[in-house]
């Protein structure tokens, strides 16, 4: 006979070799949502490289494309609490997080327009010459609603990544470890 304290120590000390778990979510929906996230990211790129070349051929001032990139952080700081909060909430049947993610795609697409063809735009409102003031408006209120655009999707897409993702592999960190944290 073996002794039944000896087996629980050899069990307690073995190498527990879990099964793999298999996702309940297919691998296509995951690639849509990802999919949503590259986009997004493809967006802060383009925000990225073509600021700066872009203000400098409107002839819109250096010290004034620092105000101009203000907008990001103040956006992104009101932008993703409150569009968090109302997808949350939501009871579209859509779902919760994809009347968001949809919103925040067309204004991209919306933004992207406006930025690409600020200078058009100017010309078409009356920009003649030097100046380019109206083409300096369009460029600063595309680049504006691209980024509340981006911040408008990317909070309800990572959401709804983690919606996807089964509770038993969320993470959870109590409220008095927080504490801790902050």
């Amino acid at each position: 006979m073996t002794n039944p304290e000896a087996e629980r120590h050899r069990v307690r000390n073995r190498a527990v070799v879990a099964e793999p778990v298999r996702s309940k979510v297919p691998l296509r929906v995951l690639l849509q949502v990802a999919s949503v996230a590259s986009g997004i990211q493809f967006g802060w790129a383009l925000q990225l490289s073509l600021l700066t070349p872009y203000v400098q051929e409107l002839g819109i001032p250096h010290a004034w494309a620092s105000i101009i990139w203000l907008c990001g952080p103040l956006s992104g700081l009101f932008v993703q609490p409150i569009v968090g909060h109302m997808s949350d909430r939501s009871t579209s049947r859509f779902g919760r997080r994809r009347p968001f993610i949809v919103a925040g795609a067309v204004s991209i697409v919306v933004a992207v327009l406006i930025i690409g063809h600020s200078a058009d735009i100017g010309w078409l409102f009356g920009d003649r010459g030097e100046k380019k003031m109206r083409a300096v408006v369009a460029f600063v209120l595309g680049f504006w609603v691209l980024d509340v655009a981006n911040n408008m999707t990317q909070g309800p897409c990572r959401a709804f990544l983690a919606d996807l993702t089964a509770s038993r592999f969320q993470s959870s960190v109590c409220h008095p470890c927080l504490e801790h944290l902050l």
